[in-house]
């Protein structure tokens, strides 16, 4: 039987009663900004919100209104409750108050629609107990709510801005949950893995955390400006029977008005003419302000040398995305060469007959995904990582090659979260395809290993340490630890 007791701290901001289980103390749905539903729909999250008496936190949050996640057979379905009041932390501390243990903030990735910290997946119970750490899980606007792009009517990045907020919540209460507001490594996958990236190229977020990792950061996804983003406001408007030149029914209608607009609009929506491009509709936009220029410009100019980082990517991102996908199963050969003549021009045989040689079996849509894979994800980690050493940061990059059971997927894009927060049942039991089927020891080996190391980054601010896998950091020779099961580190040629 699990032992449970309950546990109060005072926080800068009023005083909170979570729950302790195992020797981890847990709180949830903990504000770090006033809500901002209602009337606060489009208002940035301003100030900390302070209460008086005793709030309770010890039932699981909201997560930000939302469809089903095209990768839901990737990672598994689980339950939520939607709501726009989404503004909260979910925190784990495995030591007390007056500590000064290092902390791990966690940003959910979802392609900036889709996710929440407060998903059973990342809970980061088992996390905090096997790292020491301080782990903190971020909830923040998606979609139509954070990342709404019509300037004018409504500030811009609105979900990064709610993630700010929510360090600096952090940077003053952690000491509360013993916690080093000194030591804050920041971790995100997918989209919150560019949000870093935004972060990591504006001079103004210095001091919010130490230390950054980055899990399958979306770097070529290049960012549009405000004003030239696609209108998706007013085409939710028209999808559902308003005048789309008047935006003021986007500040009233009902969340779930949101949800059933966003869905007919994506049934109208055209295919890209860039076959298997899957660049989400909503996206941070160059505002001039949170955003001046594409932040990958900047990390690889310098502006994100102020902070030692860790990069990764999986080795077949695009597999979850291929998975079941037309585009890809019946992408032919012909395609597939009128594809590599458009990026490649007069090099695209070259090109194409080397795509061909590191891949088996050479299927058209398996070279397909590749290519895409080295535009979004690929090429550009490797240039953040070579950027980063050279401008004078602690640089170093993972590669995760251990691959699913599943047939088809391969070392896919979020195969890395299962090993990072270690609670593998929890994945299997929602049917996540990443894992189901793989034998269970080796996925706890392989995790204790990735887990530790990263809390050991947090830790140390450099992930070796005894009886860890040597991973030297990531200089001119562009070593990476590749992750399977055989864990080891390999220069790039």
């Amino acid at each position: 039987m699990l032992m449970t007791n309950e546990i109060i701290v005072e926080t800068p901001f009023g005083a909170l009663k979570g729950v302790k289980r195992e020797g981890v103390s847990a709180f949830h749905r903990v504000p770090y900004a006033r809500p901002v539903a209602g009337e606060r729909r489009y208002q940035m999250p301003g100030e900390p919100l302070h209460w008086s008496g005793l709030l309770e936190a010890t039932e699981t949050g909201h997560v930000a209104p939302q469809l089903p996640s095209r990768l839901d057979a990737v990672m598994g379905v689980y339950p939520m409750t939607l709501d726009e009041d989404c503004l909260h932390l979910d925190i784990w501390s495995p030591v007390a108050a007056g500590a000064s243990a290092p902390v791990l903030v966690f940003l959910h990735g979802g392609a900036f629609m889709t996710g929440g910290g407060s998903l059973p997946c990342y809970d980061g119970a088992l996390l905090a107990k096997n790292s020491g750490c301080v782990v903190v899980n971020v909830t923040y606007r998606l979609g139509p709510f954070g990342f709404l792009s019509q300037p004018g009517f409504a500030p811009t990045n609105l979900g990064i801005h709610d993630q700010i907020a929510a360090l600096r919540w952090i940077g003053e209460a952690i000491s509360a949950f013993g916690g080093d507001p000194k030591a804050i490594t920041v971790s995100g996958q997918s989209a919150g893995s560019y949000s870093i990236a935004v972060m990591l190229a504006n001079p103004a977020c210095k001091g919010l955390f130490q230390r950054a990792i980055l899990m399958s950061a979306p770097l070529g996804l290049r960012l549009r400006k405000a004003e030239d983003a696609p209108p998706v406001g007013r085409g939710m408007l028209q999808a559902l029977g308003f005048d789309p030149a008047d935006l003021e029914p986007l500040r009233t209608l009902e969340p779930e008005r949101f949800l059933e607009a966003l869905r007919l609009l994506q049934q109208k929506i055209p295919p890209s003419p860039v076959p298997g491009d899957v660049a989400p509709p909503f996206m941070p936009v160059i505002d001039g302000d949170l955003i001046v220029r594409d932040p990958i410009d900047a990390i690889l100019d310098g502006e994100g040398a102020w902070c030692d980082t860790i990069i990764g990517i999986t080795r077949e991102e695009f597999g979850a995305f291929s998975l079941g996908n037309p585009v890809f199963a019946n992408f032919t050969e012909e395609q597939l060469k009128a594809e590599f003549m458009r990026i490649f021009g007069e090099g695209a045989d070259k090109a194409l007959a080397e795509a061909k040689s590191r891949r088996a079996p050479a299927h058209p849509g398996a070279i397909l995904a590749d290519l895409r894979a080295d535009e979004a994800f690929n090429h550009l980690s490797a240039e953040f990582a070579a950027a980063q050493s050279r401008h004078g940061a602690q640089s170093y990059m993972y590669q995760f090659d251990w691959q699913s059971p599943r047939a088809g997927l391969g070392a896919c894009h979020c195969l890395d979260l299962p090993f990072l927060f270690g609670n593998l049942e929890t994945w299997i039991d929602a049917g996540a395809a990443s894992v189901v089927g793989a034998d269970l020891a080796e996925l706890q080996d392989l995790s204790r290993s990735f887990q530790m190391s990263l809390a050991r980054f947090a830790h140390t601010g450099s992930p070796e340490g005894e009886g860890l896998p040597a991973w030297p950091r990531y200089g001119e020779n562009g070593t990476r630890l590749h992750f399977d099961r055989r864990v080891q580190a390999y220069a790039s040629i």
